[in-house]
């Protein structure tokens, strides 16, 4: 590529705008609930059913649409967004509404996975990890600053304009992903290339799967209180609504250091940054936890968990990347299906937990799955070294 950043800008701001139509919505789901008449329970389907399909067909459509010409394969999926999102915010049914929610949920894995495979193929030797790192950027960029500025949007003017909002930005990228993405047409060598690999005993590999555990147990220990922050912080940190959308937006702004952070360290003890990184979501819960009911303190609180939870994000997919190195279309696409898996689980939980205990308890809820976590992160460690001969960092 002969400017590398531009096509790096142009994969995070495209995984940016179908992130920010995925998690955007949490913000404004009881505006949901109000517009169609139906409980914020119901309107959460907006948030778990979506995750749902992408859990479903994110293993799937990666390597079914392999053999088609990758930007052709994420122009279409950007213009499924934009027109999904655009008949969303004019349909007045809650059922319809779903329905145009849910179906470029089909598409979301394949765009983001040919964005992480082409950002690592594009790189330097040994700088894969990094060129993923700035692409996972507008992964956090779209989970975190999405929601503020949806909420504002939605709570200012209407749910049909945060609709529109998503929609304009899905064609922002629609456009600078037609002008700056090159042909990248796959041979039919590549598609048999990824089938020998399948069929070779890939996909046996115990460490892929506990891997993939680990995977979801972070995307599930995340959740589980991220999923509910903003009640988290109006009702027991007691923000007003202008203190929780500086927060979120805080948050993001961490999140992606986070990111920047997780690209380097990943490219240099990758091993050392995994087993430790359930202690430092830990510690971050245990501050949530201690500091929930101080205004003041839960500032501060908010920019280190901002910072963790975007090391988190490259985590997940280094996990499974580094297990599966010979197939990272199948590898990147397991990832998105596994993840969502996880953020599906750990927002269920977290619903289980507050209607029971309350929302205090969803700290702790979140330190018992990183006990868990940093068992399956050893087993992982061991497993992997057995069968790919890796040298421990």
């Amino acid at each position: 590529m002969k400017n590398r950043k531009l096509l790096i800008f142009t994969l995070a701001f495209g995984t940016f705008s179908i992130l920010n139509t995925e998690v955007g919505i949490l913000g404004i789901l009881p505006l949901i609930g109000s517009r169609f008449g139906v409980s914020v329970a119901t309107a959460g389907l907006f948030v778990s059913l979506f995750a749902l399909v992408i859990a479903v067909f994110g293993s799937i459509m990666p390597v079914a649409l392999k053999k088609f010409d990758r930007k052709k394969v994420m122009l279409l999926t950007l213009l499924l967004f934009t027109l999904a999102n655009v008949i969303g915010g004019m349909v007045t049914s809650f059922n319809w509404a779903l329905f145009f929610r849910l179906l470029p949920a089909i598409l979301h894995p394949v765009y983001c996975s040919l964005a992480f495979t082409i950002a690592a193929e594009t790189a330097d030797n040994g700088q894969a990890s990094k060129a993923v790192s700035r692409v996972m950027v507008g992964v956090s960029a779209g989970t975190v600053l999405g929601t503020p500025l949806t909420t504002l949007i939605a709570n200012n003017i209407s749910y049909s304009a945060a609709m529109y909002f998503f929609a304009l930005v899905n064609f922002v990228a629609l456009v600078l992903n037609f002008v700056v993405l090159p042909s990248f047409k796959n041979s039919a060598d590549s598609v048999e290339e990824l089938a020998n690999a399948n069929t070779t005993g890939v996909l046996k590999r115990g460490s892929l799967w506990v891997s993939g555990l680990g995977t979801i147990l972070i995307g599930s220990t995340l959740f589980i209180v991220y999923g509910y922050v903003s009640d988290l912080l109006t009702q027991l940190s007691n923000f007003s609504s202008t203190q929780l959308s500086i927060s979120l937006f805080v948050f993001g702004l961490m999140s992606m250091v986070g990111n920047t952070i997780a690209g380097n360290l990943l490219s240099k003890a990758p091993r050392k940054l995994v087993s430790m990184y359930p202690f430092l979501l830990m510690a971050v819960y245990l501050l949530v936890a201690f500091f929930e009911s101080n205004t003041l303190m839960m500032f501060p609180v908010i920019v280190l968990w901002g910072m963790i939870y975007g090391i988190g994000n490259n985590i997940q997919q280094y996990l499974i990347s580094a297990a599966l190195p010979d197939a990272l279309d199948l590898a990147n696409g397991l990832f998105i299906s596994l993840g969502n898996v996880g953020t599906s689980l750990g927002t269920s939980l977290g619903g289980v937990l507050l209607s029971s205990v309350g929302l205090g308890m969803l700290p702790i809820g979140g330190i018992s799955i990183l006990i868990l976590t940093f068992i399956v992160v050893l087993v992982r460690n061991r497993m992997l070294r057995r069968e790919l001969n890796e040298v421990e960092y």
